[in-house]
């Protein structure tokens, strides 16, 4: 999100420290603050590989099927582009949690800018 002071107090408010990003993909309203935290955190981005040019500074690019850790949650990645080209979810499997950022809402899929039906299938 652009809106980084939210973010900052939200984190002060719980003690909580940011040490790292997951960007589902590239557009402004999900990676605009990326520099500013990363600056006054030091925290690590993780994003989409096939976005990483259009969302500058990534520390882990990442792709479908890969996995990794975060803390003690083990994480997998899914393709879903069709939102975008690269949009990718974030399952953490021990939890049943998905963050899949804009290809699902409430009462359907996000819109698709860059990718087809097919893709977000």
């Amino acid at each position: 999100t652009p809106e980084v002071e939210p973010i900052l107090e939200a984190l002060d408010r719980r003690g909580w420290t940011l040490t790292h990003i997951l960007n589902t993909h590239h557009h402004a309203d999900h990676a605009g603050g990326n520099a500013e935290l990363v600056r006054k955190t030091g925290c690590k981005v993780v994003a989409p590989a096939e976005e990483v040019d259009k969302i500058g500074h990534v520390d882990v690019p990442v792709r479908g099927g890969d996995r990794f850790e975060l803390g003690d949650a083990y994480c997998m990645v899914i393709d879903v582009g069709g939102h975008t080209k690269g949009h990718v979810a974030y399952h953490f499997v021990d939890s049943y949690f998905a963050f899949v950022g804009d290809s699902l809402f409430a009462l359907g899929c996000g819109r698709l800018f860059e990718g087809t039906p097919e893709q977000a299938w």
